[in-house]
């Protein structure tokens, strides 16, 4: 927010700057995600769930530069070459994004750009193609993980306004505490051994052997156990990150970490 900008209403939902929204407004959204998934209109959010497994594996195949078409009925089409047109499009976009961060001043849109594009390049040139592939087999349910995650900490940041990101944030909050939770409590429930791994495809059933789980554990060696524990432990640390973000922004810890990293930056708040 501008110096010359009127100060916003504490109790306004789409401010950045409220420590009352911050606090009571994302549990009320997360509660009430929980909430439906336990009632008959839990199907609802079954679409976005698929979908967000789906962007898992096609976010690993862009940042690696290979062409990936997420689709919602549990499919994703993958390329099997690296494009410099996806390298460069990805790229693209994440200066957009850094450009307009600084343009409106605002650190954090900068910072996930850098971070982002940086993993890009690391992952495209220089992370061996046998690995790319093992973290492709992961990246579906990992994204279930990882990718709602980061949709719900992304509440609390500030992104350009061409984003129209304080309405959109509370509908992305929604979809994906409700997508977390499904994963969260089912690979808890294999751990206690009262479901299965989940072999084989949503589309050619539980004898698809070109399944993520069947990959992981016939092509890459991964051992039950392992499956069982890197998920669980995935999990775990989305949680622990989860809850720190929100300490951080509830009690409006973020605003000394944007000073310094605006002076570090050059830029005025």
């Amino acid at each position: 927010m501008n110096d010359d900008d009127p100060p916003a209403s504490p109790y306004d939902p789409l401010s950045f700057d409220s420590g009352i929204v911050n606090a009571v407004l994302p549990p009320l959204v997360v509660a009430l995600a929980i909430g439906i998934k336990h009632t008959f209109f839990g199907f609802l959010l079954e679409g976005f769930h698929v979908w967000i497994h789906e962007f898992g594996h096609a976010t690993v195949a862009w940042l690696t530069g290979k062409r990936a078409l997420p689709l919602p009925f549990g499919w994703t089409n993958v390329g099997d070459e690296r494009s410099l047109f996806v390298y460069f499009g990805v790229l693209f976009l994440l200066v957009v994004m850094f450009v307009a961060g600084a343009k409106e001043r605002k650190i954090w849109p900068m910072l996930i750009a850098v971070v982002l594009a940086l993993a890009q390049g690391w992952m495209t040139w220089l992370l061996p193609e046998a690995r790319a592939k093992m973290w492709l087999d992961f990246a579906g349910v990992g994204g279930e993980f990882y990718l709602a995650a980061a949709m719900m900490a992304l509440f609390y940041v500030q992104l350009p306004e061409k984003f129209k990101w304080g309405a959109c944030r509370y509908v992305f909050l929604f979809i994906a505490a409700g997508s977390f939770y499904s994963t969260f409590s089912f690979w808890k429930k294999v751990k206690r051994g009262e479901e299965g791994i989940p072999y084989g495809s949503m589309i050619n059933g539980e004898e698809d052997a070109g399944g993520d789980m069947n990959g992981l554990h016939d092509v890459f060696g991964w051992t039950q156990r392992e499956i069982i524990h890197t998920y669980n432990n995935l999990g775990d640390a989305c949680v622990v990150v989860l809850a720190v973000v929100y300490l951080v922004f509830a009690l409006r810890l973020d605003r000394v970490a944007g000073r310094w990293l605006v002076r570090i930056g050059g830029l005025e708040e």
